[in-house]
């Protein structure tokens, strides 16, 4: 499964999004960095959770949104030319941020392996950086894998979903589920840059 094959199709699907924005001179760096208060949101709803189930309901509509932020920004900067190096900074920081705020609440919780779901989380960011440094190496930036951005975050809106239906023992399998899936999306990565390099 690589759900970021589909990207460009949704691309497509938001440009009236992208038209909107750009009228009304949001800067994209604005678009990338609001990924951060959205996960940080996301994160405090997990946390109170177990006294307050139904805020689990909210945090596959802030995975979504996170997910949208992230085809905007592009999009928005393609369209409105402001492409630039420091762009790429917020992006990529950003992004790693997101993921912490959005994942890491979960090794709190009732249910849950704490230390699996820190290491699965130090597992994303493991992903994230072999595919930036694919591209610092010379190569393209690698997007694929089992739990690429849009993986996690639909593994965690499934969980989110779970433990509202069932309670917090859904979490159990969270934590080995988000840490295989990481080791196998960095491993993946680090052949395909190992293949593409010279």
């Amino acid at each position: 499964m690589d759900l970021y094959r589909s990207k460009s199709s949704i691309v497509r699907a938001v440009d009236p999004i992208v038209e909107r924005l750009a009228r009304r001179g949001v800067s994209p760096d604005t678009v990338t960095l609001a990924a951060v208060p959205v996960g940080l949101v996301a994160g405090a709803l997990l946390l109170v959770s177990p006294s307050a189930p139904i805020a689990l309901l909210a945090v596959p509509v802030l995975a979504g949104l996170r997910l949208l932020l992230n085809l905007l920004d592009g999009a928005l900067a393609r369209k409105t030319g402001k492409i630039h190096p420091r762009g790429e900074l917020y992006n990529e920081l950003g992004d790693r941020l997101a993921d912490i705020a959005f994942l890491a609440p979960v090794a709190f919780l009732p249910g849950a392996h704490g230390s699996i779901v820190l290491l699965g989380v130090t597992g994303a960011v493991l992903a994230s950086l072999v595919g930036v440094v694919s591209r610092a190496a010379g190569a393209e930036r690698i997007y694929r894998g089992i739990l690429s951005k849009p993986g996690r975050m639909a593994l965690l809106s499934a969980f989110a979903i779970a433990a509202f239906a069932v309670g917090p023992n859904a979490w159990g399998l969270f934590g080995p589920l988000l840490l295989a899936g990481t080791i196998l999306t960095t491993v993946e990565r680090t052949f395909v840059a190992l293949r593409r390099l010279p």
